[in-house]
């Protein structure tokens, strides 16, 4: 037995709600991603510096302003801006240097609605 198809006046698409509802949801996503994607981005740029410093063997022989500085360099080259030198520090145990960077941001999304992001890598 064959399956009749609707004729096209009974298909129907999307309803004016509906589109509504999807670019609302479509906005939000796009909004929210353009906000929070470039922190992750800095935030492994600045990570990758200091694995750069820490596997070169640098590290050992830097105090912790020599490493916040060199990495300060590298940030003023690719325009990031919005970063706490203070969350970077370096540790020292048995003859390995290790660099954390610990910090948080707050970023503001819509009214009294904030995302915080936290980040705690230890590079050795």
């Amino acid at each position: 037995m064959t399956k009749m198809l609707n004729p096209l006046s009974q298909q129907r698409g999307f309803s004016k709600l509906g589109l509504l509802c999807m670019l609302v949801v479509l906005v939000s996503s796009l909004t929210f991603a353009l906000k929070v994607l470039p922190v992750y981005i800095d935030h492994n740029f600045v990570r990758g510096v200091a694995e750069t410093i820490v596997e070169s063997g640098r590290a050992s022989s830097m105090t912790q302003v020599e490493i916040r500085e060199e990495i300060a360099g590298s940030m003023r080259v690719n325009n990031i801006r919005d970063f706490e030198l203070d969350a970077i520090t370096s540790s020292r145990a048995s003859g390995t240097t290790a660099i954390n960077i610990n910090y948080e941001r707050r970023i503001p999304i819509a009214g009294n609605i904030d995302v915080i992001l936290s980040f705690n890598d230890q590079i050795q």
